[in-house]
């Protein structure tokens, strides 16, 4: 397994921005997360340059204006995120992980059937994949 990074509430904020809008550049990236100036534009900047130097944003300038996009796609940030987090709470197990969410969380009978759905397509993933050839 690849290291997993470790990111702050903000850098997820920020690269969420991005993995919506595809490129963004300092000022529309704190607009877009802080329509009310909670933080300083001066923050957002350092984030951006910081996750530029953990290879998660691309920098790049046009004209006197940088542009950031991401590097790394969805799934396999997130992927490796819950990989650690799994780990380091539940022992590695997702099975301990599913058992705490839907006894911890409300769970809609939408999102239950949506969950129990999930889990028969993947168990008609895995049906028959040990078997042993004739």
């Amino acid at each position: 397994m690849k290291k997993a990074l470790t990111l702050s509430d903000l850098e997820w904020r920020i690269i969420g921005a991005l993995w919506e809008k595809g490129v963004l550049n300092v000022k529309e990236t704190w607009q877009r997360l802080f329509p009310e100036a909670e933080k300083a534009y001066t923050t957002v900047q350092t984030y951006m340059d910081r996750m530029v130097e953990k290879k998660l944003l691309k920098k790049e300038k046009i004209g006197l204006v940088n542009f950031y996009r991401p590097l790394v796609d969805e799934r396999t940030l997130k992927k490796r995120a819950t990989e650690k987090f799994v780990s380091n709470t539940f022992n590695g197990s997702i099975g301990r992980l599913a058992a705490f969410l839907l006894d911890s969380w409300e769970i809609t009978a939408e999102e239950l059937g949506q969950i129990k759905k999930l889990i028969d397509q993947k168990a008609g993933e895995t049906d028959g994949k040990h078997d042993i050839p004739d």
